[in-house]
């Protein structure tokens, strides 16, 4: 009889321990739990006030990076309010833009991008490759006289409408004060006894120029493959200063400067 109740009573007893064990068990795991999930709010918290101040001081870092890599060029830097400047059949040279007019190789350009043009032409010789400027700023009433003379040469040639003769001198041509010309910014470049624009896509002057050119900080102004973005006919030999960064930066994601300026703007 004692044996049993001892059995009894002593299985009763580990039951009750079990229970306060689990019991203990759950209560630990709860508290675990709920550390865990404070420690994760405050590493939020902590997370979202630090965020900002990392995201400035990485946009530092790289402005900083940025500005180095153009003065190691031995270049000026200027900013993308003058480099990125955007003409074309819809946006208008913007009221009051002052050009800085210089000269390069007898050719009128905006003379803060002279001692671009001057190291580029200089490497450009030395490589084996002499280039020829032969174009750069022309006034709004010169290239209006440009355009109305293109499309009236069309009209007599072709047989064609004024407006379709005007719409096809735009494309190739523009109006004055919606085309690049009026920047200063944009030059033409070929090679000494070159006329035709298709005949220097195959010289090696325009090869290094493709290759070597956004390292002075120019960029092909009318590629072949961005005509739906530029509005314009491609033109292997109109190149157009953006400032070193962008254009390395546009070489890298391989964007024309319509796109370029669209996406400088969607990031700021």
């Amino acid at each position: 009889m004692f044996k049993n109740d001892d059995r009894i009573v002593k299985t009763h007893t580990e039951w009750s321990k079990y229970r306060q064990i689990k019991k203990i068990k759950t209560i630990m795991t709860v508290i675990v739990i709920v550390i865990c999930f404070s420690v994760l709010a405050g590493a939020v918290t902590v997370w979202l006030q630090v965020k900002p101040f990392l995201r400035k001081k990485a946009a530092a870092s790289k402005a900083a990076s940025s500005q180095t890599s153009s003065a190691q060029s031995g270049l000026p830097i200027y900013s993308d309010n003058f480099g990125l400047t955007l003409v074309n059949s819809a946006n208008k040279l913007p009221d009051g833009y002052k050009i800085q007019l210089g000269s390069f190789s007898g050719v009128n350009v905006d003379e803060r991008i002279v001692p671009a043009l001057e190291k580029m032409f200089g490497d450009a010789e030395k490589a084996g490759a002499p280039l020829l400027l032969k174009g750069g700023y022309v006034s709004t009433e010169k290239q209006n006289e440009l355009f109305k003379a293109y499309a009236q040469e069309l009209i007599k040639s072709k047989k064609l409408s004024e407006v379709k003769a005007e719409s096809l001198a735009q494309d190739a041509v523009g109006k004055g004060g919606y085309n690049e010309n009026q920047t200063g910014l944009s030059v033409t470049i070929s090679a000494d006894g070159v006329k035709d624009g298709s005949v220097f896509a195959s010289t090696k002057q325009y090869n290094w120029l493709i290759k070597n050119c956004v390292n002075y900080g120019f960029v092909l102004r009318y590629p072949e493959d961005k005509t739906a973005f530029t509005g314009m006919q491609y033109d292997p030999c109109r190149f157009r200063y953006v400032g070193e960064d962008n254009a390395l930066q546009m070489r890298k994601f391989s964007m024309c400067l319509e796109e370029y300026v669209s996406y400088k703007n969607e990031q700021s």
